[in-house]
């Protein structure tokens, strides 16, 4: 309901905000995948649902910290916006949460830094989520990277949809190669290899180093 709702209302302003958006030949033909990328500012992921709603017709769920769940509320985070909690102290029943939605041919979308980072020459360390969903549901793990200029609060971002010098450039990136890590025990060294090999590609699509 909500997306629709966004969709209608802030949708073409979002998508007149995306100045670039390349490496369509990177989309998955359908559903599921995990789709991860940097964050920058407070429209990043409804730019990234408005490409995959235009693309696909359903809408991504996005794990989140559980301080969206504070500003939206339990009811409309988890059923109007499809968001998954991420737990503290828990984080195994949004691991399952996730990897049910996957199951179903859902999307999930990611951001391995954990929060928006303002740092514009390096990427924060990556949380290890994204490859553990992708290699437990084996499915396709798609890096993106993002350049955004249209606020890194609130307040910021909702005005920018108005301003013709705030732009959100999108870079797609080809599938993460996880062969070498299948069919092998999911551990912390492994998790942190892979983890780090999307982070690498996250850095190439937006420009920064990842120094982990």
């Amino acid at each position: 309901m909500a997306y629709v709702i966004l969709r209608q209302i802030f949708g073409p302003s979002i998508r007149n905000k995306i100045n670039k958006d390349e490496g369509e030949e990177y989309w998955p033909d359908k559903p599921p995948f995990v789709i991860a990328g940097n964050h920058v500012g407070y429209l990043d992921a409804l730019a990234l649902a408005v490409l995959i709603l235009e693309r696909y017709k359903v809408p991504p769920c996005f794990l989140t910290t559980p301080r969206m769940w504070r500003i939206w509320g339990k009811y409309l985070a988890r059923k109007w916006l499809s968001m998954i909690p991420i737990q503290e102290g828990n984080k195994e029943d949004s691991l399952r949460e996730a990897m049910a939605a996957l199951r179903q041919g859902n999307i999930i979308g990611i951001f391995p830094e954990g929060r928006r980072n303002t740092d514009t020459k390096n990427l924060l360390k990556g949380k290890t989520g994204a490859v553990r969903m992708a290699l437990m549901a084996n499915v396709p793990l798609i890096p993106f990277g993002l350049l955004n200029n249209t606020g890194h609060r609130l307040g910021a971002a909702f005005r920018s949809l108005w301003q013709d010098d705030k732009f959100i450039n999108f870079f797609l990136g080809q599938p993460v190669d996880l062969t070498d890590f299948k069919n092998k025990p999911i551990d912390k060294m492994s998790l942190e290899a892979a983890t780090r090999k999307l982070m690498l590609a996250i850095g190439q699509l937006c420009g920064k180093s990842y120094p982990f």
